[in-house]
């Protein structure tokens, strides 16, 4: 297992605490940019979605509760596209797997409609630190990160769907 694997199983465990310099809410989303796992002609960065609420997603393939998040991210997406909010809201998936094949592998097997790119030489995650996999940041349209949720557990499609209302609905007011 590479270094960043065996950093990402650590962290993923709880064996060994955030780095200090790990984000906050109010503070600016780092980019996120790569190409798509699965559609390699397509790049992905979430700065061309300012404007847009932003579930910037770590995850990895050797992680149980990162298989059970995925689909309740991707439902949680389909949700709100299908409710008309597409063009304010969307996830980009970071596989953090020391092998971008066996993440495809992966996405074949269990695919997502959000795009999903491969964090290899570990940069998104230096900046943005999870302490847990997965984490899920919640970056508002003026891409500050608003809400963080560490890991998986009972309400977290709930949890993310209430604080991405809250803030869709205080845009539409403000």
């Amino acid at each position: 297992m590479s270094r960043l694997g065996l950093l990402g199983a650590c962290l993923a465990l709880g064996l060994i605490a955030a780095p200090a310099w790990a984000l906050d809410p109010g503070e600016a989303a780092p980019e996120v940019a790569g190409r798509h796992l699965l559609h390699a002609d397509q790049r992905v960065r979430l700065s061309e979605l300012r404007g847009k609420l932003v579930i910037v997603d770590f995850w990895a393939t050797w992680c149980g509760p990162c298989v059970l998040s995925m689909p309740q991210l991707d439902g949680l997406r389909d949700k709100l596209h299908a409710e008309g909010l597409g063009e304010r809201f969307e996830i980009i998936g970071v596989n953090v797997d020391d092998d971008p094949a066996r993440a495809r592998r992966f996405l074949e097997l269990h695919p997502v409609r959000y795009p999903v790119i491969s964090d290899l030489i570990g940069l998104a995650a230096k900046r943005y630190a999870p302490p847990k996999l997965p984490s899920a940041y919640l970056v508002g349209a003026d891409g500050q990160v608003k809400f963080i949720y560490y890991g998986h557990g009972e309400g977290y499609a709930e949890t993310l769907e209430e604080k991405l209302r809250e803030l869709l609905a205080a845009e539409a007011a403000g």
